[in-house]
């Protein structure tokens, strides 16, 4: 006879916080585990005695560590507001994976918390908090010019993609100087463009790495206004049918932080300077003109003048050519050559200000390297490189 499997006793309530968290479905786990269907709604239902093998099981498949199914009850966290659905923008449940990188982010999120308090520093942002009362292109004039945005000003003989590329990476490191953490992540863009974490402190941006530098110039910004009005969000930022009049808290919200990080990106008084004085343009042509003025995607450029104009004739035509791009509005294919560097992979994922806070921590002795290795999900033999990248 083989030797028997321990059991496990696990909460009900925890189960179903860990099954729901996941994305997964219990006809799901049960065809990639070969586990009784009946069992796992039994388990998700009922306080239950589980054997430690088919608990390890689960535990792979929804990627979860087995200690978490021996909480006594399930942590109190804030579920994040899902703005795709706002105007119709996004329908459906977020993928495993996008509630694999919610997950990881709360983890940076507490892991900073703990080390900032260890180094004695502030975990609070250094920003001025605003309300949908304020005007959010007066809030953006403001804001742009702390920040030190300047899309429009770009160099003569310096490739556009270079250029944007160079002021996202700056306008990074201009928000992490606020005290907010700024992650990447590869999700579906499709699905999320970004998100933050404002319920607790540190705060949190977290921004999809497969986008491209000019949309994510626009994400960032986005959720940078989510954090202002101390509102949280799952986005995917391009939606137009956000900005359409409404009562509801959720529209209002999304309507500003579009508001906000087009105004940001495209002043009002420069753009209307261009619709005036470039009237004989197509729709399709001054999109063009105002994308390549201003660095802006083409998505963000038509948002921008659907958004300024009242009862513009033209208003309809700008519309329907929303629609048009918005449907194409896919990430390129990229990919380096050569071999990775997992220093800057580590760098890009984390962001500077977290890869330094760990680091810095490690050197004062405050944390041990076996935690730095942790903290950052990088082997010992790729520290000495970090340097070069923060």
């Amino acid at each position: 006879m083989g030797k028997q499997s321990p059991v496990v006793r696990i909460n009900a309530s925890v189960f179903r916080w860990l099954m729901s968290g996941s994305g997964w479905t219990a006809q799901k786990v049960s065809e990639e585990t070969g586990l009784k269907l009946e069992s796992i709604q039994q388990w998700v239902t009922h306080d239950s005695d589980i054997k430690l093998s088919d608990l390890k099981k689960i535990a792979k498949k929804i990627k979860r560590p087995v200690i978490v199914f021996a909480l006594p009850e399930p942590p109190n966290e804030k579920e994040l507001t899902d703005y795709r659905r706002v105007g119709g923008g996004g329908t459906g449940k977020l993928s495993p994976k996008t509630l694999n990188v919610i997950r990881e982010a709360r983890y940076v999120q507490s892991i900073a918390a703990e080390l900032l308090d260890l180094n004695s520093m502030d975990a609070r942002p250094d920003i001025i908090p605003r309300t949908l009362k304020n005007d959010p292109e007066v809030v953006a004039k403001a804001e742009r010019e702390s920040l030190g945005l300047n899309l429009e000003k770009r160099p003569k003989g310096k490739r556009i993609d270079e250029f944007v590329r160079d002021e996202y990476l700056a306008l990074k490191a201009r928000i992490e100087s606020l005290n907010i953490f700024v992650l990447q992540a590869a999700m579906d863009v499709g699905e999320v463009r970004g998100f933050t974490l404002p319920d607790k402190y540190p705060k949190v941006i977290l921004i999809n790495s497969r986008d491209d530098p000019r949309p994510k110039i626009f994400t960032l910004l986005h959720e940078y206004a989510h954090l202002l009005l101390k509102t949280d969000g799952i986005c995917k930022t391009n939606s137009y049918l956000s900005g359409v009049q409404s009562t509801d808290p959720d529209v209002s919200v999304e309507r500003w932080c579009n508001n906000f990080a087009g105004a940001a990106i495209m002043p009002k008084e420069a753009v209307m300077y261009e619709l005036r004085n470039n009237r004989t343009y197509t729709i399709e042509r001054m999109i063009k003109h105002l994308s390549i003025k201003f660095c802006a995607s083409k998505t963000a450029a038509v948002v921008r003048v659907l958004n300024l104009l009242d009862k513009d004739p033209r208003k309809q035509e700008y519309l329907e050519y929303y629609h048009i791009i918005s449907s194409n509005d896919k990430p390129r294919k990229g990919g380096g050559k050569g071999g990775r560097d997992m220093a800057k992979e580590c760098v890009n994922r984390y962001g500077k200000r977290y890869v330094r806070l760990v680091s810095g921590s490690e050197k004062r002795g405050l944390i041990t390297t076996h935690d730095m290795i942790k903290y950052l999900n990088l082997k010992i033999n790729h520290f000495e490189k970090l340097g070069a990248y923060i």
